[in-house]
């Protein structure tokens, strides 16, 4: 079999676009539709139906697909391999994250690697859960951190970090005067939520639900920045993790509310891929990220 073919009908299969496969392996869309014409003739099989404008996978692509992912999975790892075998001290490590672990983690993690390893190159994404594991399982990016439980046949999930969340109010709202409040004190409170997709969301979520609370949904917003300054203008309350709001609870301008009974607390996790090979590069940062949460966990 012609490879070349084999990966102009799996640039196309994954994109479901012979315009998109065409800009990825950078040749003409003409040229894509003759190598999968002659890739179908040589093998007399038929690997596209076309149903409108979408392309569709027979059953014989189907199966090709399967094959042709796990091939051209592997020659990325050959990739990885030889890189890192020619540069030892130098290279780069690409990550996706979700957006609380990266903003308020990731720092501290990456400066306790610079430390040690100073020529590496470090890029951070942030993302959905579910995002960050599409990036990883596409390897598009070496490592992932999520922020709740999630399964992927093609990666490894692992538990990395635990932190405990809280609810914040103005110090001008009455739950916040209170200080400790009843469950029953949340029904029709006015509520700033995460963006759907949220680990946080979905445990603030599960507890409402958990005792049939009624609350007033004022918006969502996809960042804790946001939320905060909301929550400071006094249009609600919200969940959130106590290191975000770390100088805030210190300064006064939040005040957090706690519930009789009740703690939070929410997983990060480290995603990679099944058979996914780990450089010198990634394995030292691993690693060191592992050891930098075991003195961060014992410092609490």
């Amino acid at each position: 079999m012609n490879l070349y073919h084999l990966k102009t009908f799996y640039y196309i299969a994954k994109n479901k676009s012979y315009t998109k496969a065409a800009q990825e392996l950078c040749i003409t869309q003409p040229a894509v539709t003759r190598q999968i014409q002659e890739l179908e003739n040589t093998h007399n099989l038929i690997l596209f139906n076309k149903i409108g404008k979408k392309i569709v996978l027979t059953d014989a692509g189907e199966s090709l697909y399967a094959l042709a992912e796990k091939i051209f999975d592997l020659e990325v790892q050959v990739e990885e391999s030889i890189r890192d075998y020619q540069s030892q001290s130098k290279g780069r490590i690409n990550i996706a994250s979700c957006e609380t672990f990266a903003a308020y983690y990731m720092p501290s993690i990456i400066d306790s690697f610079f430390k040690k390893f100073p020529d590496i190159f470090v890029s951070v994404l942030t993302k959905l859960d579910n995002d960050v594991l599409t990036s990883v399982a596409d390897l598009k990016s070496d490592i992932g951190f999520i922020s709740r439980k999630l399964s992927n046949p093609k990666l490894s999930i692992k538990e990395f970090l635990t932190e405990e969340l809280i609810f914040i109010a103005s110090p001008e709202n009455p739950l916040a005067r209170k200080g400790i409040i009843d469950i029953w004190d949340l029904n029709h409170v006015p509520v700033i939520w995460h963006e759907p997709g949220c680990g946080t969301r979905k445990i603030f979520g599960d507890f409402i639900s958990k005792y049939h609370l009624k609350t007033k949904d004022v918006c969502e917003f996809s960042n804790n920045s946001g939320i905060i300054n909301l929550v400071k203008l006094n249009l609600g309350i919200s969940l959130i993790s106590r290191s975000v709001v770390h100088n805030e609870l210190k300064d006064g301008s939040l005040a957090e509310v706690k519930i009789v009974g009740e703690e939070f607390k929410r997983n990060y996790y480290l995603a990679y891929f099944n058979e996914k090979y780990f450089t010198k590069t990634l394995a030292d940062f691993v690693s060191n990220a592992m050891s930098w949460v075991k003195d961060y966990t014992e410092s609490l």
